[in-house]
């Protein structure tokens, strides 16, 4: 059985789980399905491209050391959509998580926290 088209999230393994919670409630909250993998690599921009490529939606995420990425099937890995420090939890994490989906759901973006 086939599973539902979700947004992929390829994650770094020394990335904890706990740290993602934000960022995965702001995509459920959008009512976007979501599938989390772990992987050894350690360059966001590859682990976001290969989740976009794969994913039935077109959407993937990059998790890995201090950044997240989020691009699309048809831009190149080189220049993703969006990249952003990641927090590890809290309202910028789950701004990221929103506006991952709502890039499946073609509505405006949230506007994002301005870096301290």
């Amino acid at each position: 059985m086939d599973s539902p088209p979700a947004i992929l999230v390829h994650v770094h393994q020394v990335i904890d789980g706990r740290h993602l919670t934000d960022l995965l409630l702001g995509i459920e909250e959008e009512g976007v399905p979501v599938e989390v993998t772990r992987h050894d690599h350690l360059n966001p921009l590859v682990l976001a491209h290969d989740a976009a490529v794969t994913s039935r939606l077109g959407i993937g995420l990059g998790i890995a050391l201090d950044f997240v990425v989020i691009t699309t099937e048809k831009l190149p890995e080189s220049r993703p959509y969006l990249a952003r420090t990641f927090h590890r939890g809290g309202p910028a994490d789950r701004i990221l998580g929103s506006n991952a989906a709502r890039l499946v759901k073609r509505i405006p973006l949230r506007d994002h926290p301005s870096a301290p």
